[in-house]
């Protein structure tokens, strides 16, 4: 079983009862992180799908291709690197080595021209692995954390609170975007819109941003201290703790149960997030600045799903609260997938009629598409802010890192499987939407798995 320096410090004695600086500034690193998973999903796959691909089905298929290498990736190496961190003590050190590579990743796909006139699609291909990767990583180790930097009871909260956060950043980076680079005939910096200048200087923008969430972390947010092991000792603890996983979480059935619901239904929410945008872009054919009004509706309601849903996971509880997400956004995947230009939920309309006289979103499935993505948005991110608060409850903060590390191994280790699964849907029916399909039915095995978790947690009370 791992030993760590977590159990010198117990939430309930590492903070005091309300949200301090430290906490805030554990909270204040989603706002880099949840800019730069809106610019993949909002601008740069529906950028490269259209523009450097060159056509949405095919570029659905390399987006598939992206997403299954990165879950192949993280799964094998998350688990090991949460237990080794559950050795080493610290955090802190390897979030900025790990930030070091994600911002140069990130930053790297200004180079992605279109038509594949500068880095070739493989290479691009491999940067999204890499970027998702070391962003996986900064999200276990983030995540880790949260035990030490919540009050005793307010987990849930501080998670809330951070995914609101990060929210109320990607809503205003898409604002200055739409407005700075999008919309003006010559766009900020006099960027070149013939090369998609103004479309490919966004990922660097977000790299910033990432830099920027990471100084208040490293200033201010509690870490676990040093265990002052070796790397050798370290490494052989991390081992013999991974091989007695199996009878480790047989002494904690309800963290198992629960690691497998999430490993399923968190895998058709990381297709949601990925393949969102280029949906929107191929089957309603929205244009750049309709998929940008729909990133910042998204981003919207993200901030405001976070916000109630956190106090509704305050009054009844994480697995309930998740129960009743997953069972919205399978509805609404229901009506996506059935809604087209000219037909709502299967069925055919007259022509594409008209909600109104404007020059975005005109028609009546355009608002009914735009109202679907809305409400699953908002329901994703509480679903992101529920879901570590349960684990959280249900593991001991002595092996944070480990049951974190398994953690985003059950939102990786099976993440190959809805993109695989997308990718060959969309080849056989040569359908976006039903393409989407496989993401409901993982939906739907998470929800009836999550079902037969026994909570150790009350619903949690606000501090006044």
């Amino acid at each position: 079983m791992a030993s760590t320096a977590a159990s010198e410090i117990t939430p309930a004695a590492a903070a005091p009862a309300r949200l301090d600086r430290p906490g805030l500034a554990w909270a204040l690193f989603e706002g880099g992180r949840i800019p730069y998973v809106v610019m993949l999903g909002v601008v740069f796959m529906p950028y490269f799908a259209k523009t450097v691909v060159g056509d949405t089905v095919a570029g659905q298929a390399e987006v598939a291709n992206f997403a299954k290498y990165a879950g192949f990736a993280a799964a094998c190496t998350a688990p090991l690197l949460g237990a080794l961190l559950d050795q080493r003590g610290r955090r802190k050190p390897w979030i900025v080595a790990f930030m070091a590579i994600l911002v140069a990743v990130v930053a790297s796909l200004w180079f992605a021209k279109p038509g594949g006139a500068g880095l070739p699609i493989a290479v691009i291909v491999t940067l999204l692995v890499l970027g998702k990767l070391f962003y996986t990583y900064t999200e276990m180790l983030h995540n880790s954390l949260l035990a030490v930097a919540a009050s005793g009871g307010s987990m849930a909260r501080l998670s809330g609170l951070s995914i609101t956060i990060g929210s109320s950043s990607g809503f205003l980076f898409l604002i200055f975007i739409l407005l700075a680079l999008v919309q003006p005939e010559v766009p900020l910096f006099g960027l070149d819109t013939a090369s998609f200048q103004h479309l490919r200087i966004v990922p660097v923008m977000a790299a910033l941003l990432l830099i920027a969430a990471s100084v208040p972390l490293l200033l201010y947010a509690r870490d676990y201290p040093p265990t002052n092991k070796s790397w050798g000792a370290s490494f052989g603890g991390a081992f013999a703790y991974l091989g007695g996983l199996a009878q480790h979480l047989k002494a904690r059935p309800n963290a198992a149960k629960f690691l497998l619901a999430r490993m399923i239904y968190a895998d058709g929410i990381t297709a949601i997030s990925i393949f969102t945008g280029v949906l929107a872009a191929g089957v309603m054919g929205w244009s750049a600045t309709e998929l940008l009004l729909l990133g910042i509706g998204q981003l919207a309601a993200a901030a405001t799903g976070a916000f109630f849903l956190a106090r509704l996971d305050m009054r009844i509880g994480s697995k309930r609260t998740l129960q009743i997400m997953l069972s919205g956004m399978i509805l609404a995947l229901l009506i996506i997938v059935g809604t087209s230009p000219d037909r709502i939920f299967f069925v055919p309309l007259d022509g594409s009629p008209l909600a109104w006289d404007g020059p975005v979103f005109a028609r009546v499935t355009d608002i009914v598409f735009l109202v679907l993505l809305l409400t699953m948005t908002g329901l994703t991110s509480g679903t992101t802010a529920s879901s570590r608060a349960l684990l959280a409850s249900l593991s001991p903060a002595s092996e944070a890192g480990a049951y974190f590390g398994l953690y985003a191994m059950a939102g990786t280790v099976t993440a190959w499987l809805a993109p695989l699964a997308i990718g060959w849907a969309t080849a056989a029916t040569q359908s976006q939407q039903a393409g989407f399909v496989p993401v409901i039915v993982l939906l739907a095995i998470g929800l009836a798995l999550l079902s037969t978790v026994k909570p150790s947690e009350a619903p949690q009370k606000e501090n006044p």
